[in-house]
């Protein structure tokens, strides 16, 4: 009897909240893992002056999700109440490979059905010393160091 509990105790968690176990993760075949429910987009985007711009996805915790709706609340009631599908966010980065930096382009907030929440955009916003051990460093090494290698085996 305990363990049909058990069971059910189970199976209701799941049930109530699928975000834990089932969280819809991007198409493999474009984004990789950067670890921390965060990707990037393979296919790399190059500006004349060959800094590298990608776009990165990350998926929306129940944690981030509820502050969100927390703060938008306290500027738009109507607007917050759209925050609770909220599941993920896409930002567009520039990497200077060669000096080991990093800014974003573009930031864009989306719902669990593709729309978009909100957008920013920067326009010449101040660079930023990747840290290591983070994901700008995981970000860094798999668009320029992967990219460099490649680049010297093709010639």
């Amino acid at each position: 009897m305990k363990n049909k509990s058990q069971l059910l105790f189970i199976l209701t968690i799941i049930v109530s909240f699928p975000s834990i176990c089932f969280s819809e993760q991007p198409n493999p075949k474009i984004w990789e893992s950067i670890g921390y429910n965060s990707y990037y987009n393979k296919k790399i985007i190059r500006k004349p002056s060959d800094i590298p711009l990608v776009w990165t996805y990350k998926i929306v915790t129940d944690d981030t999700r509820e502050k969100t709706i927390e703060k938008v609340k306290k500027y738009d009631l109507d607007k917050s109440i759209k925050y609770k599908d909220y599941h993920h966010d896409v930002l567009l980065w520039e990497i200077d490979c060669n000096q080991r930096l990093l800014r974003v382009r573009d930031y864009i907030e989306f719902d669990k059905n593709e729309m978009v929440l909100n957008r920013y955009r920067y326009n010449d916003n101040e660079w930023d010393s990747i840290i290591p051990n983070s994901r700008g460093e995981t970000l860094y090494k798999k668009v320029c160091v992967t990219q460099e290698k490649t680049l010297r085996k093709k010639k």
